[in-house]
């Protein structure tokens, strides 16, 4: 029976030509220049173990705000998955935040216990880097940088 060996978040994740996992972006914080925000997109992805060939499974994810409002992906738009022998890829799109503190995504596999990934989400002040030099000091307020944020 499938089980879940660990899961991560992040940008986004494939298999190269050598079938290795590469991961972009991978994610603990979301640091938000403004709130409420929709993420573009965002994906998780699901180390299994125990797969029998041709096993059929579902996939579940939902994600509870500080607030304790439960939400789950609306439409197949926003909720792609991919899987590989030893990879489940979830693909995320318009996620909402609105609102600062932790967030818990919760990812199912089959009928195993539910994996889950604990996201702090804050609101941060955009500070142009000094000097041009793209330094961050320390001490200093936290920085985002000046590139559209998913």
């Amino acid at each position: 029976m499938i089980r879940i060996d660990w899961i991560q978040l992040c940008e986004m994740a494939f298999l190269d030509d050598c079938d290795r996992l590469c991961m972009v972006g991978v994610m603990t914080r979301f640091p938000a220049p403004e709130l409420p925000i929709a993420m573009r997109q965002i994906m998780i992805v699901v180390r299994v173990k125990d797969a029998q060939p041709k096993e059929s499974f579902t996939v579940g994810v939902s994600m509870v705000t500080p607030s304790g409002l439960t939400l789950h992906p609306q439409n197949a738009d926003g909720f792609d998955i991919a899987v590989t022998p030893e990879y489940i890829f979830i693909t995320l799109r318009d996620i909402p935040l609105s609102e600062e503190g932790m967030h818990h995504l919760a990812i199912t596999v089959g009928s195993g216990a539910p994996a889950s990934i604990h996201v702090p989400v804050r609101v941060v002040k955009n500070q142009a880097p000094m000097g041009g030099q793209g330094r961050h000091q320390v001490g200093a307020a936290s920085w985002v940088s000046g590139r559209q944020v998913n």
